[in-house]
């Protein structure tokens, strides 16, 4: 039977006080919420008449929880997971629906993804609005804290609750400018090796991927000229364009479009594929799409999770030839 307290009791009060409980920062909940701060102050106080606890004290570190919030937290997760699978299935129309959904991406997939996905958002769902950053190594934590909805990276070992869609097999390309004196002739290792090289640094996936070709050159007392290591993208563009370097790199990074008419890429040496493949063999990594298992009932969530996977599909068939290539000159 429902008691009284419970037909008096707003559950959005509960939804607010697990953001507080996370964030543990007035100015970030309310953010979060989107709500004001003192709309937010408010709904505290009806929650500390609620539970007749203070729920949390000020510090000049944010708010610290009451022994009595602490155990609601630890049981509130659960009853919200629950209360939102049974609101699952209410309807949800795309062309109506105004969410914001938050991207964690390698620059790389930003710039094959948005420009397609944004067309096709504005198409069909003009008010969802897309936020992106660079993923970080802690974007698990990201996920769990629910500041970010879904992130794209190599998925080496994920926590029980964080799921893990694979896009593709990472497999490099050699770039450079569209008229650069390799763009048309069969490139050895000798060749590749006399020309200067840049090295997109990206944070957390160097070794599975530019990095990979110093680590099986390494052994054999080979070291390419690095002259640029950067982690700006566009950057590396401009330099590659304007200079004879090459850079080694995802294969369709050029396939955004946005560069298309300024570099181009060819298969990396066969010799250098050969050691790629001996030495990472049965261990590419594998870029995958990533959400927390909380958003699984939610049907925006689900709806933009099919969209980044069409969208990502053509990075990732891409990505699939160039290994069915290395595999096929081995």
């Amino acid at each position: 039977m429902i008691s009284r307290k419970l037909i008096r009791t707003d559950l959005n009060l509960l939804v607010a006080l697990q953001i507080l409980l996370e964030e543990r920062n007035v100015t970030r909940a309310a953010e979060r919420l989107s709500v004001s701060q003192p709309a937010l102050s408010k709904t505290l106080q009806k929650l500390r008449d609620s539970f007749e606890d203070e729920l949390f004290t000020r510090t000049a570190h944010g708010l610290v929880p009451t022994p009595r919030a602490e155990e609601l937290g630890r049981e509130l997760p659960a009853l919200l997971e629950t209360v939102e699978k049974v609101l699952g299935d209410t309807e949800f129309s795309p062309e109506t629906y105004t969410g914001c959904f938050k991207l964690l991406l390698p620059p790389i997939l930003c710039e094959m993804l948005l420009p397609g996905l944004m067309a096709e958002l504005n198409d069909i769902a003009p008010g969802v609005q897309v936020v992106t950053a660079e993923v970080r190594p802690d974007y698990q934590e990201q996920l769990k804290k629910g500041e970010a909805d879904f992130a794209a990276f190599v998925a080496l070992e994920t926590e029980r609750e964080i799921h893990a869609e694979p896009i593709a097999t990472i497999a490099p390309r050699c770039y450079m400018r569209t008229d650069h004196p390799l763009s048309d002739q069969e490139m050895g290792l000798k060749e590749f090796l006399e020309y200067p090289h840049l090295r997109l640094y990206l944070p957390g996936l160097t070794r599975e991927n530019t990095s990979m070709v110093d680590v099986v050159l390494g052994p054999y007392g080979v070291h390419r000229n690095i002259v640029l290591e950067t982690t700006q993208f566009s950057s590396a563009v401009g330099v590659l364009t304007r200079t004879d370097a090459l850079l080694v790199a995802n294969a369709g990074f050029e396939e955004g479009g946005l560069y298309r008419e300024r570099i181009t890429g060819v298969e990396l040496p066969a010799e250098l594929q050969r050691m790629i493949r001996n030495t990472h063999s049965g261990n590419r990594g594998k870029m995958s799409l990533m959400r927390h298992t909380r958003t699984s009932r939610s049907a925006p969530h689900q709806w933009m999770r099919a969209l980044l996977m069409k969208h990502l599909t053509g990075a990732g068939e891409l990505v699939q030839d160039e290994a069915r290539t290395l595999d096929a000159n081995s």
